[in-house]
């Protein structure tokens, strides 16, 4: 399993609007058969902190669905626009994986 979480902080003031435009995108995703993520956020922590967190079940799932997004006009219009709401410094991509069973 593959886990990807987009982690950034919005500017003040615009957190309602965050929010809906990652409703939208997650809408868009449910639309086109892609993983809409979970956004979450800290009880406690860094303020105005968001965590977009995404399942697959394998890499190349991820890569296929992160290409699509990347290519859809729709979806990059309202990702666009959302990017306005975020300080670009603290935007940041974790991805992880099934912890292995070593020997």
């Amino acid at each position: 399993m593959i886990q990807v979480r987009n982690i950034c902080t919005v500017k003040y003031g615009s957190f309602r609007e965050f929010v809906h435009a990652a409703d939208e995108l997650m809408e868009i995703c449910r639309q086109r058969g892609w993983a809409p993520g979970t956004l979450l956020s800290p009880l406690a922590g860094a303020n105005n902190e968001v965590v977009w967190q995404f399942d697959y079940p394998d890499l190349t799932t991820m890569q296929q669905e992160t290409t699509a997004a990347q290519t859809d006009p729709e979806f990059m219009k309202i990702f666009r626009a959302a990017g306005e709401l975020v300080y670009p410094e603290s935007a940041r991509t974790e991805i992880l994986e099934s912890a292995p069973h070593i020997a």
